[in-house]
């Protein structure tokens, strides 16, 4: 006998209702103190140009998620792939995320303005002459002037306020129209309303790509102003979406533990993340490699000081930890189809992956801190900020969540997704 097909939300709760007041202030409540006492704490440690880069450590970290999530909405729509109905409304709500996002670039953007220097050394005018490349023997120790002027037209603050500015605009509305028309649809049900969706899909995929190219530029490549590589976006977007991903996922799990939409989700859209989670931990490792091989290789030393930084005592035990803990092990723990569907383990993955996805921004931006001498400082300033980002993070995701319904109840592919069965 076949099993009825399901075409409607059958779980009784699918909201997060008082609770999700509940967290909200506490979110909000968390990322105000802890914010405050990273800032305190980084007073005798480093200053403001400490509390600066592991501000831009935490922002890079939350703001990738958004994007991988806002990524995540588009591409559902884009390929019509009812399977992740059901998934896609945490997703849309993650990706609002990005309005509080452009919120917390202001502690970026304001010392910008006001012509500081301690986070992107590029703002203060006749920045070569005191630049020092920190690996000796690789390049000359100054930046020549020629070379600041050349990059000036790119490194300035009014290009790289208003660049932001225009990065949030395109993501901040098309996440906003996504969630409006899928709430839209939940009332109406009008199956028009997901192919224009589609439709608009495709165009904002390039305007996507160009701004996260971009972005990622900005936020993190020119904290060394020497550098470049071309594939650094590409790495950004890989680990963007494998965190977005492993946050769906966790959120997902933390919901239905709490007794909501549970029979919405199942194991078999667990299965199809994991799966997903699985590419892009390869796709990470092999972006990761080739930017490290290519550079290498080519060994030319306006390119290779940024890793020679990594490879310094200080830095080489994390660079070996990205080695193992972002690429080898995930990819054989993840292999397995019983362990794919297995909620437990998917928990403890998600939690994993987004740990070594911290660590990898924190591989990035920390090192430009102490580039001369190399020093590593203990991350206590670093992860008070990601305890503090973080509060505000959730608390951000309760508020668009709100009373309204956690997946989409009346999209013309829902019974796809309800009677959805992974081969």
């Amino acid at each position: 006998m076949h099993k009825k097909r399901r075409e409607k939300v059958t779980s009784p709760v699918i909201t997060l209702g008082d609770d999700g007041l509940k967290l909200r202030w506490i979110g909000l409540v968390v990322g105000v103190i802890f914010i405050a006492a990273a800032f305190i704490v980084s007073i005798p440690f480093g200053g403001f140009q400490r509390f600066s880069h592991a501000y831009l450590l935490n922002f890079c970290f939350y703001a990738s998620i958004a994007l991988g999530s806002l990524f995540f909405v588009a591409i559902l729509y884009l390929t019509r792939a009812g399977w992740g109905v059901t998934l896609r409304r945490i997703a849309e709500y993650l990706a609002m995320g990005l309005i509080l996002m452009l919120v917390l670039l202001l502690p970026i953007v304001i010392p910008m303005f006001l012509g500081y220097d301690d986070l992107y050394i590029w703002n203060a005018e006749g920045w070569s002459k005191d630049y020092a490349v920190p690996v000796e023997g690789s390049v000359d120790m100054h930046a020549t002037e020629k070379m600041e002027k050349t990059k000036s037209a790119f490194l300035n603050s009014g290009r790289f306020i208003l660049f932001n500015v225009v990065y949030f605009a395109i993501w901040i509305a098309a996440a906003t129209f996504f969630l409006k028309t899928s709430l839209k649809q939940d009332a109406t049900g009008a199956k028009k309303i997901s192919l224009r969706n589609q439709a608009i899909s495709a165009p904002f995929m390039i305007l996507f790509a160009a701004t996260l190219v971009f972005a990622s530029f900005d936020w993190e490549m020119t904290l060394e102003p020497l550098w470049f590589s071309t594939m650094f976006p590409v790495y950004f977007f890989a680990g963007s979406v494998l965190g977005a991903l492993s946050m769906i996922v966790l959120v997902a799990l933390m919901i239905q533990r709490s007794g909501r939409v549970t029979a919405e989700i199942t194991i078999d859209h667990y299965h199809d993340m994991a799966k997903l989670m699985f590419a892009f931990v390869f796709f990470w490792g092999y972006i990761a490699f080739s930017q490290f091989m290519l550079i290498w290789y080519a060994n030319l030393p306006e390119e290779s000081f940024w890793f020679e930084m990594r490879f310094k005592p200080e830095w080489v035990g994390i660079s070996v930890l990205l080695l193992f803990g972002h690429v080898l092990i995930p990819f054989m723990g993840i292999m397995a189809r019983t362990v794919r569907r297995n909620k437990n383990f998917l928990l403890f993955a998600s939690i994993y992956l987004l740990l070594m996805h911290w660590i990898d921004h924190w591989w990035i931006v920390m090192p430009s801190l102490t580039r001369e001498t190399g020093a590593m400082y203990f991350p206590i300033v670093e992860v008070l900020l990601m305890i503090g980002m973080g509060g505000l993070f959730m608390s951000s995701f309760c508020y668009w969540a709100g009373d309204r319904p956690l997946v989409p109840v009346k999209d013309p592919w829902l019974g796809e997704a309800l009677n959805y069965e992974n081969a």
